[in-house]
């Protein structure tokens, strides 16, 4: 090679080398020394309206493999250093490319969002370019995990791109809308917010910037190569480890404590936790298998099984189940929150589409009810007669068609009302009925209770369900 060659091919490297965000994301994300680019070289596509140096700018994604924690994963990093991560042509082929390697290799796809947009010099081409990596997303769905990370703008198309991966992790400066602020009144432009994208459910973390490496490492630990892979998790926790401290956290209503109890080593991460808060979802592992944990949050709204919990609620079990995780169901919920609001937002087709999630699971569902099952609660939320494989109940839990003081009242309104002292007989009647109609050993004698286990055996309860599903 003769010495002008060598040059360039040196000045190449130094280009590519430079430090940059994307570059600096790169060294956090990945295990130290691992990360390889593809398609390092690859130029922009040239127009009549490019000149100067901006025809010999690198494109503005890097993509490429490494490891993380040990494990193979495939990564594309939008490069805002670079011609404004500008996307087109050239930009989507090597998107395209590296999600045909991830495919082949049955590894998860992590991207990283930070673009101004469109080339709109390319016309149709770039709007041809969204659409051709929509549908390697579309096709890699299911099968092996896809992580976005909004890093900068992530706007338009790229917007939709972003929310057709199984997470969406943001930076809280970072932005995501689909219609441009500029195009919006002043009140409207803060619907571009990651806040109010991740109050409407298209945004599963809001973290610091620092932050997003550590984060996507922790959902790549909760989850498998593909949909033919498992997920396990090395802890130094006791399969046996007994929770008695939880019959003071049942008694308190904190969902969150618990599952944090139920926990290998009380390590849990959080999903979507801006969004319908009365459901949580949550990744844990318990005796070392990776598991999805569905719970309703009795702090907020008494935990009903509002529209929006249960869209957010069946879209994280099918995403566990697609990937083969077992699922944990808590439940503690009034039922419906019974407002018109919620009958004018579909209210039906969402709790269908929660029941069809529990019906159609090909994975292990393990459900435990912890506190109220009124009304939907104890039919379409992880039931037995909807598709759980094992159902357990704590000694306090309350299963009925309705609380027991609106059955007692609707049973008995008119007799109550008559009687001498009300109050004494609304007492009588609702003890009565919660022990002959609500009690857990009423729904276990029907058999949609496996068995009523005591709070301090509920992890290893747990564990152990998990362990033989999983046998």
């Amino acid at each position: 090679m003769d010495n002008k060659k060598r040059k360039s091919v040196k000045e190449l490297r130094d280009a590519l080398t430079e430090d940059s965000p994307s570059m600096s994301l790169i060294g956090t994300l990945f295990d130290e020394g691992t990360f390889s680019q593809l398609g390092a070289y690859v130029r922009r596509v040239t127009t009549a309206a490019d000149s100067g140096e901006k025809a010999s700018d690198f494109e503005g994604v890097v993509t490429g493999y490494g490891a993380i924690d040990g494990r193979l994963v495939f990564a594309f990093v939008q490069d805002s250093s670079r011609m404004k991560g500008a996307f087109g042509e050239a930009h989507a082929k090597k998107i395209c490319s590296l999600y045909d390697m991830a495919m082949k290799a049955g590894a998860p796809v992590v991207g990283v969002f930070d673009s101004c947009g469109a080339k709109i010099e390319e016309g149709a081409a770039a709007m041809a370019a969204y659409a051709k990596v929509m549908k390697k997303a579309a096709d890699a769905s299911g099968y092996i995990p896809q992580i976005a990370a909004v890093t900068g703008v992530c706007a338009g198309s790229a917007a939709a791109f972003a929310a057709m991966f199984d997470f969406v992790l943001a930076s809280e400066k970072a932005e995501m809308y689909v219609t441009s602020p500029f195009l919006m009144s002043k009140e409207d432009s803060k619907a571009g917010s990651v806040e109010n994208a991740a109050k409407c459910g298209m945004i599963d973390i809001v973290c610091a910037e620092n932050e997003i490496a550590s984060n996507v490492r922790k959902l790549i630990m909760y989850l498998p190569q593909n949909a033919e892979g498992e997920a396990i998790i090395e802890n130094g926790d006791d399969l046996n480890r007994l929770t008695p401290e939880l019959e003071e956290i049942l008694a308190s209503g904190d969902t969150e404590a618990v599952i944090k109890s139920l926990a290998d080593d009380r390590r849990v991460l959080s999903i979507a936790s801006a969004y319908a808060p009365e459901m949580l979802c949550s990744f844990i592992s318990v005796g070392g298998y990776s598991c999805g944990v569905v719970a309703n949050n009795p702090g907020v709204k008494d935990g009903a099984i509002t529209p929006a919990a249960a869209d957010k609620a069946s879209g994280f079990i099918n995403l566990c189940t697609s990937f083969g995780l077992p699922v944990i169901t808590l439940v503690n919920s009034v039922g419906s929150e019974g407002s018109a609001a919620n009958e004018n937002a579909a209210y039906a087709s969402s709790l269908a589409s929660l029941a069809y999630s529990y019906a159609q699971a090909p994975a292990p569902l393990i459900t435990a009810v912890i506190g109220k099952a009124y009304g939907v609660a104890g039919t379409v939320f992880g039931t037995k007669s909807v598709g759980a494989d094992v159902v357990y109940a704590t000694e306090n839990a309350k299963i009925s068609a309705m609380s027991p003081e609106a059955a007692v009242s609707f049973l008995y309104g008119k007799e109550i009302a008559a009687s001498d002292d009300p109050q004494s007989m609304r007492a009588e009647k609702t003890a009565l009925w919660t022990e002959e109609n609500a009690s857990p050993a009423s729904a276990a004698r029907l058999g949609e209770i496996d068995d009523i286990i005591d709070a301090s055996e509920f992890r290893q309860r747990i564990c152990a369900a998990i362990e033989m599903m999983n046998a």
